[in-house]
């Protein structure tokens, strides 16, 4: 018997309880779906922590690590002219720095704490470019990084994705499969050029699992005040037409080289003047307001998913145990 809702929209607290309610019945279905479980026990235990899931997307080279860089205010995240392998970043609140690199085979992870960016990005780069760890060889799962950040302590998780679109295809496979886990998201594109068909694709695959988007226009500062007007309506005009996004959402045109520099240099009239600084504000808006309404809404979502398999899959085992064993070897 399936655990009933309190309501259509639950609170958080009401869905922690539904979610449990739902475990301790799966628990009884047999180790066939302890995979289904485990995903189903890691939404409960992010929606009670508040983890909410920020995630950075675009396309290769539109300035994904150094828009998190400049936000961080150091040079955590290596960037590269070629593309990084398909790994994704967690950036989460810590009170010192620290990295751990995860792997698939269940090794014993890597870590490194330090006060230092430069030795945290070193140590990121040995496991997620393609120099240092080409196609993944080494088998990493995923990295976490912790740091000192004021943006993070509300229980924010900003994350590095795979750049789509690149020579890589499974860069972009590792993202579209990844897209389910993000609650809302940064989509970086550029002026070289506004958009693309690839990015197009994506973006429609991207709506239908995460709940609120955030459009960013990057290296603005290569383009001059009367270009960058028309550019900003050329990616107003395809994302109303073939995304469908609303003709009002607005795109927010950065350089987020220039703030990064304005971090490093702590120079806030070139923050202000790089559009990081509306970012950023942006972002503490959004999370001090709607992060809890989005994350539940993100977790029931995915929870209804995993349910619906399990419920899938069970059918299919009554049906096979009803069956004539002659039909069942057939099968």
């Amino acid at each position: 018997m399936c655990p009933k809702a309190t309501s259509v929209n639950p609170k958080p607290a009401d869905l922690i309880d539904i979610l449990a309610d739902a475990a301790s019945i799966i628990e009884g279905l047999g180790s066939d779906f302890d995979a289904l479980l485990s995903d189903l026990n890691q939404l409960r235990d992010r929606l009670s922590q508040g983890r909410f899931h920020l995630a950075v997307l675009g396309q290769f080279k539109r300035g994904k690590s150094t828009l998190l860089n400049a936000l961080l205010g150091q040079q955590v995240l290596p960037t590269a002219l070629v593309p990084l392998t398909a790994i994704p970043t967690f950036i989460s609140y810590g009170d010192r720095m620290q990295a751990t690199a995860y792997f698939r085979d269940d090794d014993q992870p890597k870590s490194i704490s330090s006060d230092t960016a430069g030795e945290i990005r070193d140590f990121l780069s040995e496991f997620v470019t393609e120099e240092g760890n080409p196609k993944n060889i080494m088998g990493v799962s995923y990295v976490e990084i912790t740091y000192p950040s004021e943006i993070l302590r509300s229980g924010a998780v900003l994350i590095d994705t795979p750049g789509i679109g690149s020579t890589f295809r499974h860069n972009t496979e590792a993202t579209l499969n990844f897209l389910p886990q993000c609650d809302a998201a940064l989509f970086i594109v550029s002026a070289d050029p506004p958009i693309t068909e690839v990015e197009v694709a994506f973006l429609k695959e991207a709506r239908k699992n995460v709940s609120r988007i955030f459009f960013i226009l990057n290296k603005v500062d290569y383009l001059a005040p009367e270009d960058r007007e028309l550019v900003t309506d050329f990616l107003k005009k395809v994302l109303t037409e073939q995304v469908g996004i609303e003709k009002d959402t607005p795109i927010f045109c950065i350089s987020a080289k220039k703030g990064l520099d304005a971090k490093l240099n702590r120079n806030n009239e070139d923050w202000q003047k790089s559009g990081m600084s509306t970012v950023e504000q942006r972002i503490i808006y959004f999370l001090a307001n709607e992060k809890s309404e989005i994350l539940c809404k993100s977790v029931r979502k995915r929870a209804e998913d995993i349910l619906d398999e399990i419920v899938m899959r069970s059918k299919l085992e009554i049906r096979s145990l009803q069956m004539p064993i002659e039909d069942l070897q057939k099968r």
